[in-house]
């Protein structure tokens, strides 16, 4: 028998058992409920009944004063009274158990209401005492017949009632009785058909326990569904066939297993010498970058020094007027006094610009906001040198043109990007050997910054322009070291950007750097510290073992209205401090005595409190020392007092950044 006539067979089971019973119950139901109905109504004919008795009542005492008592003004009320006992009369039903009162009860009510008429009109012959006897007898008879019909119809009540209650037990009880048959026939059937169908899903389970490398379980039949003893045989087949093309591949995977340890104690061998290839490697790597970035700083300062000459020119000249010539005009000589601080200027930021191409792009740098134009001038300065100074000796003309219009800001290294762009800038003065046009441009396309560096010179074949971004390749041959391009592509990519080049032989290569820009945001604390003033009871210690340092310092100081006290001796200095008695320190990283680092860590351990600010020329190396903990500012030389001022009115909880 398959499974499908299994269920079968209990789902018409299931139900002919539930009609049948639910059959049974509408027709109890039905029984019941016209038992109900005749109850009902036997009911409502006993209060009208008894209702008719009580109106009888009322009637024979009325009738009694009007006629015995000659009370005659309520003989209207009597007849009312016996009109409305009639109407009454005439709405009750046909009683079967006493079919002809009723109509014999109103003939007597009509008998009486001749002689009430009588006594009402004062008839003699309508009220004599014979018609009064038979009036009486008219009425014991109604009576009579009342009583008779009330007594008959509480007994056929509580005759239907006390049916209707047993009927209602019995309903119940057959009920109670065909549930429970029901019930029990479906768990016969249910445990008809789990024994027909829980041998063959045991026989299923126990296959599906086998394991690898088990001894096969025999397969044993067991009466049921037809479908299931087919899948336990498909199973136990299956089971055979695996444990055979185990078996199989047990001795192959032997087999290469004693290969593969074979392999893997090569591979050892390999790797070892493959993870000191990749040593050298990276050592040679860095070694390349460093002589890149060296190369490029050799080609600067050439230019850089010619640069730093011709400011000392108006330095040197208009000082030894100013100190020759003591009779000049005020005028004259705050004109010449503002020339020397511009070129003083001028080489604080020649020096700052060799100090930020000489730090190392080792892409270790924290992530900062960085205005891509104030970058980009910054590189075409560095890289002026390059082509200043071969123009001196090579006959040809470079002009480069800056056209900067984003005015955008991206995150990233800020010496990253520009080591890329004085990378690009070399290439393209490499690339015009008899001169010609740089173009530098900054624009923004979409969610990106483009810095496009420009030039008309050889351009590239289309066999170089593939290989260029590759690293050491080079055109250049002794002169370079293929590392440039390379250096541009990597910053590009770990700034989430890329490169575009496009280059036409004798016409001029493009290169394009495109770098995300970040989304501008409102800034807190606008207010420019410009307008701030440094309060004049701050209490400040200068030290600085060069006192003609030490006394320019002090007159900045004194210059912004605060009265520093100033000490070229800091073993001394430290001797004579005390808690509480300064605001600010200012101290001078190198000293004979002791080093600006130590001397603030000394400070530090005797005012707490007090805040540290380093000055130096020197900003290589000092943010991996742990001794800048002692350290709230760092001061590059020269100083300004804008840099100075901004440094005292800085928020103590700021964090360490060199001004």
């Amino acid at each position: 028998m398959s499974l499908r006539t299994h269920l079968f067979l209990l789902l018409f089971s299931v139900a002919i058992g539930g009609a049948t019973l639910t059959f049974a119950n509408h027709r109890w139901h039905a029984s019941l409920e016209a038992q109900y109905q005749a109850t009902g109504t036997n009911s409502i004919t006993l209060e009208k009944l008894r209702h008719v008795s009580s109106s009888l009542s009322r009637f024979l005492v009325t009738y009694d004063l009007v006629v015995f008592s000659g009370i005659t003004y309520l003989g209207e009320d009597a007849l009312l009274q016996l009109k409305q006992l009639d109407q009454a009369l005439g709405e009750l039903p046909r009683l079967a158990m006493a079919p002809h009162a009723i109509p014999n009860s109103k003939a007597n009510l009509e008998k009486v209401q001749s002689v009430l008429r009588g006594a009402i009109q004062g008839s003699p012959g309508e009220a004599s005492g014979e018609n009064t006897q038979q009036a009486e007898e008219h009425l014991s008879r109604v009576v009579a017949e009342l009583a008779s019909l009330v007594q008959l119809a509480e007994g056929e009540f509580k005759r239907e009632s006390q049916a209707l209650i047993t009927q209602t037990r019995l309903q119940k009880t057959t009920q109670s009785a065909s549930l429970i048959a029901y019930g029990t026939l479906l768990f016969m059937l249910v445990v008809w058909s789990t024994r027909r169908i829980a041998g063959p899903v045991d026989a299923i389970s126990d296959i599906s326990k086998y394991q690898i490398g088990a001894a096969i379980p025999v397969l044993q039949k067991k009466s049921g569904p037809r479908e299931f003893q087919e899948i336990a045989g498909s199973i136990h087949a299956l089971i055979v066939s695996l444990e055979e093309t185990v078996e199989m591949r047990t001795a192959e995977l032997a087999g290469q297993v004693a290969e593969h340890m074979k392999t893997q104690d090569s591979l050892k061998v390999s790797n070892t010498d493959l993870a000191k290839s990749m040593k050298d490697l990276g050592r040679t790597q860095k070694a390349l970058i460093e002589k890149e970035r060296l190369t490029a700083l050799g080609e600067m300062v050439s230019g850089i020094s010619h640069d730093f000459n011709n400011i000392l020119v108006p330095i040197i000249s208009y000082s030894s007027i100013l100190i020759d010539d003591p009779s000049i005009e005020m005028d004259e000589r705050n004109e010449l006094l503002a020339i020397i601080k511009t070129a003083a200027e001028d080489a604080s930021r020649v020096i700052e610009r060799l100090r930020a191409f000489n730090r190392k792009t080792d892409g270790t740098h924290e992530s900062e906001a960085i205005e891509i134009d104030e970058v980009v001038e910054d590189a075409v300065a560095m890289a002026e040198p390059r082509w200043k100074v071969q123009d001196d000796f090579v006959p040809r003309q470079i002009s480069v043109v800056c056209e900067l219009g984003s005015a955008a800001t991206i995150m990233g290294s800020t010496a990253e990007i520009r080591q890329a762009l004085i990378n690009l800038l070399f290439n393209s003065v490499d690339a015009l050997p008899e001169g010609g046009e740089i173009r530098v441009s900054t624009s923004i396309e979409g969610k990106y910054v483009v810095v496009a560096v420009t030039d008309n010179g050889t351009g590239m074949s289309a066999k170089t322009l593939e290989a260029c971004q590759r690293p050491f390749f080079s055109t250049k041959l002794k002169r370079g070291t293929g590392l440039g391009l390379a250096m541009v592509n990597n910053a590009a990519l770990i700034h989430f950007g890329r490169v575009e080049i496009e280059s036409t032989p004798g016409m001029g290569t493009s290169v394009r750097l495109l770098l995300p820009r970040e989304t501008p945001k409102a800034h807190k604390n606008a207010l420019s510290s410009s307008k701030k003033v440094v309060s004049a009871d701050l209490r400040i210690l200068l030290v600085d073992d060069d006192e003609l340092v030490l006394d320019a310092h002090a007159a900045l100081l004194r210059h912004m209205g605060l009265s520093p006290q100033i000490s070229s001796r800091p073993l001394e200095t430290l001797a004579e401090l005390e808690a509480g008695q300064f605001d600010i320190v200012i101290t001078d990283l190198r000293m004979p005595e002791i080093s600006g680092l130590e001397f603030a860590r000394r400070v530090r351990s005797i005012c707490p409190k007090i805040r540290i600010f380093l000055l130096t020329a020197f900003e290589g190396g000092l943010g991996n020392t742990s001794e800048l903990a002692s350290i709230d500012q760092i001061l590059l030389k020269p100083i300004s007092v804008e840099k100075l001022k901004n440094a005292i009115l800085l928020d103590p909880a700021g964090s360490l950044t060199a001004l």
